[in-house]
């Protein structure tokens, strides 16, 4: 980070727009499957979207990765919020596949309250610099807490069409909505200051050291398994899989992903308390593996009741890697490669989404949704076991 102190514009902006902009996926994240049912898409085409919307958070993340020395972060935000005002646009006047196609390619969408996109690459890499009097774990664990309660509202909110009969006319207003938030977006990060370097940084990987790229490799080839089993339970998927297997409607779903995404954001906080105390690496294997355990069982149910309490279950201790995995990054790298770090592994981590994209559309062409959350939960526990295999012996 550059500049005086005086000119760091501190947390705050960064958490109020973390906080807009989740609260509009999460109201995507359960309204976009019912909008294309309404428009009368199959689940094939449901899983095209899916697609696209994986496919743009990866190509944005290579954008940062190597304009990020050239254009500027901040330029890089606004750039990212102005097409969030045009994919809010196009999907507010436009019902015709490819349109839609092409605004969630563009729009940088969170199918779940968790972000890999590039508004999060940037926003983790300057965080430790913008917040230097707490921890980074606690820096990310408020930044995590603001983001999952702002899209647990975002969830709650999704019911509204539901009450008013999936009516074409209360998705379009979401979809104005989500322009605009991609205006807030644009105002917040105008006014910021201190976000670039105070040297020049070469494009890519060339601004990491020997030991960065080593890192950032294995990060990268990491965070993609545990991005392939992620797209299994993300919320637009679950939503498909709750409708399908008990019948959900979305003035039921809202208020259930409501609760889950408030326990998540209760979990994200208290894994700062745990990861003081036996370390950030054992904070994300163990809290996740118990969690992926819960997806499964939710799997193996066989009634409503407790398939709700295995979600909740796991959705208590789901997320407290996050913070956790955030802050051991930022042990690894130095404050000068922390933003292409970030960009790079979510990047890859996005093309783990991807590539897993196509899979869960065939699967829900196939009529395979009960498979959902076994593929989620057995994927994600093999990513466990190889995170702690590999940095067991550096990391706490």
């Amino acid at each position: 980070m550059s500049g005086p102190a005086s000119h760091r514009p501190g947390p705050i902006p960064v958490y109020f727009a973390k906080g807009v902009r989740v609260f509009v996926s999460g109201l995507l994240s359960i309204t976009m499957p019912f909008y294309l049912k309404t428009l009368g898409y199959g689940p094939l085409f449901q899983g095209l979207v899916l697609v696209a919307i994986l496919a743009g958070n990866a190509f944005s993340n290579v954008v940062v990765t190597y304009l990020d020395a050239a254009v500027g972060r901040k330029r890089l935000l606004q750039t990212f919020s102005t097409l969030m005002v045009a994919a809010g646009s196009i999907m507010a006047v436009s019902t015709s596949a490819i349109p839609i196609i092409l605004a969630c390619f563009i729009g940088n969408i969170s199918t779940t309250g968790t972000e890999a996109g590039p508004f999060q690459s940037i926003e983790a890499g300057v965080l430790p610099e913008l917040a230097p009097a707490e921890s980074a774990v606690k820096a990310f664990g408020r930044y995590n807490l603001i983001g999952y309660s702002a899209a647990a509202l975002g969830q709650l909110a999704s019911s509204g069409p539901g009450l008013l009969g999936n009516s074409l006319a209360s998705f379009q207003v979401i979809f104005v909505g989500f322009g605009l938030a991609g205006a807030v977006l644009f105002a917040v990060y105008s006014r910021l200051q201190g976000l670039e370097v105070g040297r020049a940084v070469k494009p890519g990987l060339a601004n990491l050291s020997p030991q960065g790229r080593k890192d950032v490799v294995r990060l990268a080839g990491l965070f993609s398994v545990d991005a392939f089993g992620a797209v299994f339970v993300t919320t637009y998927l679950l939503t498909i899989w709750l409708n399908s297997t008990y019948g959900l409607q979305l003035e039921a779903l809202g208020p259930i992903f409501f609760v889950a995404t408030v326990l998540s954001a209760a979990s994200t906080y208290g894994s700062a308390f745990i990861a003081l105390r036996i370390g950030n690496l054992r904070t994300m294997v163990y809290t996740h593996l118990v969690s992926s355990a819960f997806l499964i069982m939710m799997g193996v149910a066989g009634s409503l009741v407790l398939a709700l309490l295995f979600l909740f279950l796991r959705q208590s201790l789901s997320q407290m890697d996050v913070p956790a995995r955030q802050a051991l990054m930022t042990e690894m790298f130095p404050k000068e490669e922390r933003v292409q770090a970030y960009a790079v592994t979510n990047t890859l981590r996005s093309a783990g989404s991807f590539v897993a994209g196509p899979v869960a559309a065939e699967t829900l062409g196939l009529g395979l949704i009960s498979a959902v959350p076994f593929a989620g939960g057995g994927v994600k526990i093999v990513y466990d076991l190889m995170t702690f295999a590999t940095y067991r012996r550096r990391y706490r």
